[in-house]
């Protein structure tokens, strides 16, 4: 039986020729065939936060680098960090002199928000982040001291893709041309160059990708580094104050040395993702949008439509003497089901050898360029 946490004493055969357990298989009612995770395009419906449940469009995410706003998560345990308020009495100043306590009497104590793990005891304070007067934003976000050559690298990413673009294009243009009086007659009815790229939805100029590409100074590689410091090998090294290579890598722009420089990561965003099958091109798993609701507008996996088997009892196996093997075999649906159990013998053999990763792989590649043309 396949068990979510036990191990998958039974497999299915995919229609790939993949063994897998029941609960990683669909079953697509348009081919009526089992699919698995490789005869399936995955597609993004909505991104949100798994912390505040905000759903946001994929455009917003983008341009929030798939993070949301007002969450983080700690950047020494990668819990998530919870708001917790502190009143903060008003202290009276030099100026106000002997009825300063009066003064303060009289004002009213404020409340201050700090960001604190329930996990490992982290909070905002440990690392110089000022409590904020609001529970939710207005959080410091500390600048990158590389983001403009960040920035210019993608922009020259981004220029010489679309250059790519435009000469592929043009190459399918040329191939597909249709020669002779016709061009003439297409010339004739002003289909002018900028109207043939809007149509093939390209920019209006290349005047913008080849100004980014000219004006750009590549990386040149330096002989001078900084030496080390005289103590760097005899210094005694203190395990607490520094940081572990999960702390770095979850900082990549920053990559902290120290604790004290560990600053709050903000949370990654989650997405609801629908399942599509690559032959028919139909939809076999479509969650809705709201990200509090954990239902399906559609959902055809195989455990609700496909027989389940289960393994009750069975004996060792011994060469030359009969073991029991007792199945339970459960149908999920309400209609009748015919069972047949095949003898080894009865089962035709196949000449060609069992399909490998690699040439599933290749197949479901194949339906995929099919399905997009």
């Amino acid at each position: 039986m396949a068990y979510l946490i036990q191990e998958d004493y039974v497999k299915y055969v995919c229609s790939c020729g993949q063994l897998k357990p029941i609960t990683s298989l669909y079953f697509c009612r348009h081919c009526l065939k089992i699919r698995c995770g490789f005869c399936i395009c995955h597609e993004v419906d909505s991104h949100y936060c798994a912390n505040c449940l905000e759903n946001m469009p994929s455009s917003e995410a983008r341009l929030k680098k798939n993070r949301c706003s007002s969450c983080f998560d700690c950047p020494s345990c990668f819990h998530t960090l919870s708001t917790r308020a502190m009143i903060a009495q008003a202290r009276p100043s030099a100026q106000d002199g002997a009825s300063g306590d009066t003064k303060v009497e009289n004002k009213q104590p404020k409340k201050t928000y700090y960001l604190s793990c329930f996990n490992c005891r982290w909070t905002s304070r440990d690392v110089g982040i000022p409590d904020q007067p609001v529970a939710s934003g207005g959080w410091p976000e500390r600048t990158n001291p590389f983001a403009n050559r960040f920035n210019q690298l993608l922009d020259y990413y981004k220029a010489v893709a679309q250059l790519e673009k435009q000469e592929k294009l043009e190459r399918e243009r040329k191939k597909f041309a249709i020669r002779g009086k016709y061009i003439t007659l297409t010339d004739k009815t002003g289909l002018t160059g900028a109207m043939a790229r809007n149509i093939a939805g390209l920019p209006p100029s290349e005047s913008g990708s080849s100004a980014t590409l000219a004006n750009f100074t590549p990386s040149q590689a330096s002989a001078e580094v900084e030496e080390l410091p005289e103590d760097f090998y005899t210094k005694e090294v203190d395990l607490k104050q520094i940081t572990s290579l999960s702390q770095r890598l979850a900082a990549p722009a920053r990559q902290p040395a120290r604790g004290s420089r560990l600053w709050p990561l903000p949370k990654r965003l989650s997405v609801k993702r629908s399942q599509r099958c690559r032959a028919c091109d139909h939809n076999l798993t479509k969650p809705e949008y709201n990200p509090g609701s954990i239902k399906f507008k559609i959902e055809l996996l195989a455990y609700y439509h496909v027989p389940e088997v289960k393994i009750i009892s069975f004996e060792s196996v011994k060469p030359g003497t009969r073991s029991e093997l007792l199945l339970k075999v459960t149908n999920p649906t309400g209609h009748e089901m015919r069972l047949r159990l095949l003898q080894p013998s009865d089962v035709p053999v196949e000449e060609e050898q069992p399909k490998s990763i690699e040439k599933s792989l290749e197949k479901s590649l194949t339906l995929e360029k099919v399905c997009n043309n």
